[in-house]
Formats: C-alpha cells, sequence, structure tokens
C-alpha cells in the first residue's frame, strides 16, 4: 500500500470544464508519484484567508488525472454545496492542504478483457486515470458514459484520445442515447457475454446498485467505487460506513468507504439508495 502524507499543493489550474464541473490541476509530485486508480485525497476546501464559517471537513475526491514526470494531478469534482462551491473560485497559486493517496483502487492483476469503464455523472472523475493504467498495458476498454444533458458531460474526448471506445447516454437525449448509463451497459454485457468481461464502474449509488445486479445476472465480475462523505479519510471518525453483502452481524463490523473501499467488488457489498 501506498505511504500517505498531508502535502500543501499549489493550484496550478481550475476550470470549469462542463456546466457545474471543475477541473483542478494541482502541483502534488509526492501523491502523483504514488497514486493508484481509484485512490482518493482528502482536500481541505478552505485556506488561512477563507474565514470563520467556512467547512471544517476536508472533503474526499478522486484523482482523476496524474503526470507522474511533471508531478502533477487533476481532480474532478461538480459543485454540490459550500465546499466544492469554495474550491470552485480557488485562483492558481492557491495552497491548498492535500491527505494522500488514500484509499483501495481497483484491483487490475486479472484484467484481460473486454473491459468496459462505467460513469454516471461526475463519477467519471477516477476514469482517466484508469484508463491510463489500461492503456500501459495495451488492454483496449469501452467507455460508458452517463449524463443528465450534454452540458454537464464531460470525459468522452479525454477518454477516446486515452484509446478508448466511448458510447454516451444523456438522460433527456440531447447527446448520444437517450436514457441511463445503465442501458449500455445491459447492450455491453450481451455483446460480451461468454467472455472473461470486467466491469469497473462509478456513480451515485442507485446506477451502481442497478450496475451491481446486471453484473451479477450477466456473471461478470464487477468493481465499484463508490461516492460518499468521509470525515477524516483514513478510518478514525468511522464516518463512512458500508454494508458487507454478508450483513454487518457475520462479517462482524462495517466496512469504511475510507479505509476498505473507496472501490470494492461489487459482490461485497450492499447497496441503500
Amino acid at each position: 500500500m501506498p505511504s500517505k502524507g498531508i502535502f500543501f499543493c499549489p493550484v496550478l489550474t481550475n476550470d470549469e470544464v462542463a456546466r457545474g464541473i471543475f477541473l483542478m490541476r494541482l502541483h502534488a509530485p509526492e501523491i502523483a508519484a504514488r497514486v493508484l486508480p481509484g485512490q482518493f485525497v482528502n482536500v481541505k476546501t478552505t485556506t488561512e484567508k477563507s474565514g470563520v464559517g467556512s467547512p471544517f471537513l476536508r472533503r474526499p475526491f478522486s484523482v482523476c488525472e496524474v503526470d507522474r514526470r511533471a508531478g502533477t494531478m487533476a481532480l474532478l469534482w461538480k459543485i454540490f454545496g459550500t465546499g466544492t462551491n469554495l474550491l470552485a473560485q480557488h485562483r492558481p497559486g492557491v495552497l491548498l492542504s492535500l491527505i494522500g493517496p488514500l484509499g483501495n483502487g481497483f484491483d487490475l492483476s486479472n484484467a484481460t478483457g473486454p473491459l468496459a469503464l462505467v460513469a454516471g455523472g461526475a463519477g467519471v472523475a477516477p476514469l482517466p486515470i484508469l484508463a491510463m493504467a489500461l492503456a500501459a498495458r495495451r488492454l483496449p476498454f469501452t467507455a460508458l458514459l452517463g449524463a443528465r444533458n450534454v452540458e454537464e458531460l464531460w470525459g468522452k474526448r479525454e477518454l477516446t484520445q486515452l484509446g478508448g471506445r466511448v458510447q454516451i447516454a444523456t438522460d433527456d437525449g440531447s447527446f448520444g442515447q437517450k436514457g441511463f448509463v445503465t442501458s449500455l451497459l445491459a447492450a455491453w454485457l450481451r455483446e460480451n457475454k461468454n467472455s472473461q468481461a470486467q466491469v469497473f464502474a462509478c456513480g451515485p449509488m442507485p446506477m451502481l446498485n442497478a450496475v451491481s445486479k446486471l453484473c451479477l445476472e450477466a456473471r461478470v465480475e464487477a468493481q465499484v467505487a463508490i461516492e460518499t462523505m468521509m470525515g477524516c479519510g483514513f478510518g478514525i471518525c468511522m464516518g463512512c460506513p458500508v454494508v458487507p453483502a454478508a450483513g454487518v452481524e457475520k462479517n462482524g463490523r462495517y466496512y469504511l468507504a475510507c479505509l476498505d473501499g473507496p472501490v470494492f467488488a461489487a459482490k461485497a457489498i450492499q447497496f441503500h439508495e
């Protein structure tokens, strides 16, 4: 497991890349050198100049992209509340406090193919760094992206440039197929039945629940990166419980998203919408 630490990282760029969705690049050589696909950092959204009343707890963000030679990484998020709103206002040069890399990422030890990367909304965040790892292994993949509409869609160009075959679904039909991304996954699973297919997914719990059910029915292994609040990021506050598939009593404890995840085998956990 890569070691973690607290680092003060300067913001290099902070751009709104889709409606309400921001991509922030930071100089973070210590994290960039060690981070694995699916891992996250816990970010203090405030600075010394943020003032009283600013968010106290850090916010968890999946590492989206990494350039190990340049010592940089990127975080992608959608504005949901006070913390993300504050992050969106930070300009280049601002120093942000990051803890990371944290958690367990995607397990690629048995990845052969066919492979599907599935994202709902801002759940696309960990897919580019995952796609980079697959490209380095010369493993082809299909990326299935879902968004509410074309204005809130990001990742098509980035994943295509990394060698992915990209398919899109939007809720309103403004781009790609109309409907949920899980309909694209259902079709992909039919096309790749009786194979060593694997699915890697990130998004809201209802989507991940649907992904898990589809993959279970198709007898395809799936790994899911769950999105949830994490106070400390390393298992002390116990604020990110996940129910094991066998139940808490039989398992002996809750899983913790920050410590045991955020990536889990879909069959290993229960989904609560």
